[in-house]
């Protein structure tokens, strides 16, 4: 990148600030530290043996985050970070927001019932408000930049964990202003002008044709065999094998399994990149990040049939950003494969489409060709994507929880559901809502996951240090997944094993519930275990166990 482009990415990065923000650019610091002193906001001033004592604690506190968070927070490039954090030029420079937004998430993931406790949540939200507050004062300043986004990011994710003031209003209006502030910068059209970069149309499937790919994918739809998806009716993804493994993290920066060692499978960074080349890809992973948080709050609230907010980062359109690592496999030339066929791309790419099939089922403006030529399509690709993700030799998609299945599900129900009076079947093995095999597939790979949770997400991921202790809002998840299953045994009463995965995951929640107590989320998981119990009455099975009293009786 020359220096010329250098420039001009960072300033399209930048809304610049108004002079009434100096002062708080000058006093944040010494006012966090005055609030790790004391349990009151603020000190008048504090001595000089308080101030090392508090810095200690920041540190301790910012390591543990970056040693205990999961993969989304790959976006931070660490070294960077850590020499901004530990110079105090440059420190002062950062956004206001952002350290107090990190260590309101550290100070939660530790405060437990079996940690911290009332008195660590208590704090965790006094450090939210205070993020909070810096991050409307910046926007006020009219002080917007990526490091704002960054602080809107961690943020909305402190919000959709369960905390004492959590609410469904507070998720969803983190989720806005995150949303808004992307939107704002225009980060997900940093690579506009990239020819590299995938673009997409609105009212359309976002596909990326594979390289070799020779026969052409049937559009038509005529008979009972619309959308077979027997290996008999599809060619296999052209591109067998990877290379992702070489270009992790892990792979290619080894302090990556002292400080972020839930990171090593993300992608990496290459060395040879400038600050400002840093920051572009910074970027783009900030943008992917949020669509998984994104994507995480909207599957919940459709699996509890809700329609979710219209958000700028749902609409395929609304990107033209390399995926994840794949600035790295053009910069390095290391792999001869493409950048969007990585497992990382793969699973984005799995959100994209699932988004464009919850955005065209709200359009009032297409009609019905639109929508059956759309449903089509949406199940073809989800039959590519999960070739090319069966087409990996890498073994990764275990340390994301095989994520970008479970969106492909998402895609193919919401596919049969919502443009079945468009089209004749959604397959020749259908039954109106959803392909069987499919269901019967995804229900047992769930209960699978169930009996793994509760003996720690370790055993799910192949990561002995993921806990699910320090993972408060996997209950949303795991909460989201009953309601499918529900859905499924409402469709076929058949499928009892709808209901063993429902039992199954109220273990895992009411150890989050009884580890993270939070009345709103109690209440929802009582609602849950009331259809649960009406569907096992209708099917002649016993109902779910009450869950345990107190959080002592909680053991796995």
């Amino acid at each position: 990148m020359d220096n010329e482009t250098s420039e001009t990415s960072e300033e399209s990065l930048i809304i610049a600030p108004e002079p009434s923000l100096d002062f708080t650019r000058k006093t944040w610091w010494d006012s966090l530290l005055a609030m790790y002193t004391s349990s009151s906001s603020y000190l008048p001033s504090i001595t000089l043996a308080q101030r090392q004592h508090a810095m200690n604690l920041v540190t301790a506190d910012i390591r543990f985050l970056l040693r205990g968070s999961n993969y989304w927070f790959s976006f931070i490039n660490v070294p960077q970070f850590l020499g901004r954090y530990h110079d105090p030029i440059r420190r002062e420079r950062m956004q206001p927001a952002l350290l107090p937004a990190a260590l309101a998430i550290a100070t939660l993931f530790q405060s437990s019932e079996a940690g911290y406790g009332k008195e660590g949540r208590d704090r965790a939200v006094r450090l939210r408000d205070v993020a909070q507050g810096h991050l409307e004062a910046s926007l006020n300043a009219r002080w917007i930049d990526d490091s704002l986004a960054q602080a809107a990011w961690l943020l909305a994710f402190f919000e959709i964990c369960p905390h004492p003031q959590y609410t469904r209003e507070r998720s969803s209006s983190a989720i806005l202003m995150l949303d808004m502030i992307i939107r704002c910068l225009s980060l997900t059209f940093i690579d506009l002008e990239n020819p590299h970069s995938a673009k997409f149309s609105r009212r359309s499937v976002p596909t990326i044709a594979p390289h070799t790919w020779n026969t052409p994918l049937q559009v038509l739809y005529s008979g009972d065999h619309l959308l077979s998806t027997s290996d008999d009716s599809q060619p296999r993804y052209p591109l067998q094998g990877c290379s992702c493994s070489s270009m992790t993290l892990g792979a290619r920066w080894s302090g990556a399994y002292e400080y972020t060692p839930l990171w090593v499978s993300a992608p990496g960074w290459d060395d040879s990149w400038t600050e400002a080349e840093v920051r572009k890809e910074l970027c783009r992973r900030l943008c992917w990040s949020a669509l998984s948080l994104v994507s995480g709050h909207t599957s919940y609230i459709t699996a509890t049939k809700r329609s979710p907010a219209e958000l700028f980062l749902i609409e395929p359109a609304n990107y033209a950003l390399l995926f994840p690592g794949e600035a790295l496999g053009m910069s390095t030339m290391t792999s001869d494969y493409s950048g969007k066929d990585t497992i990382w791309a793969l699973i984005y790419r799995t959100m994209l489409l699932w988004h464009s099939c919850l955005q065209i089922r709200h359009d009032p403006g297409a009609n019905e060709a639109e929508m059956a030529r759309f449903g089509v399509n949406a199940w073809l690709e989800a039959d590519t994507l999960e070739k090319a993700l069966d087409a990996h030799t890498c073994g990764l998609e275990r340390t994301f929880l095989f994520q970008g299945r479970e969106y492909l599900f998402n895609v193919r129900m919401t596919v049969s559901h919502e443009f079945r009076r468009f089209i004749p079947f959604a397959t020749a093995n259908a039954n109106g809502l959803f392909n069987r095999n499919k269901a019967e597939e995804w229900l047992t790979h769930q209960a699978s996951v169930a009996r793994r949770a509760v003996l720690g997400l370790g055993a799910v991921t192949g990561n002995a240090t993921h806990s699910l202790m320090h993972r408060p809002f996997f209950i949303f998840w795991f909460m989201s997944q009953i309601s499918r299953a529900l859905t499924l045994w409402d469709c076929d009463n058949s499928l009892t094993l709808a209901l063993d995965v429902c039992m199954a995951f109220f273990k895992p929640i009411d150890y989050l519930n009884a580890l993270w107590p939070c009345e709103e989320l109690r209440r929802r998981a009582v609602k849950l275990r009331e259809q649960v119990s009406h569907a096992c009455k209708s099917a002649g099975r016993p109902s779910p166990s009450p869950p345990p009293g107190e959080f002592g009786v909680v053991q796995y």
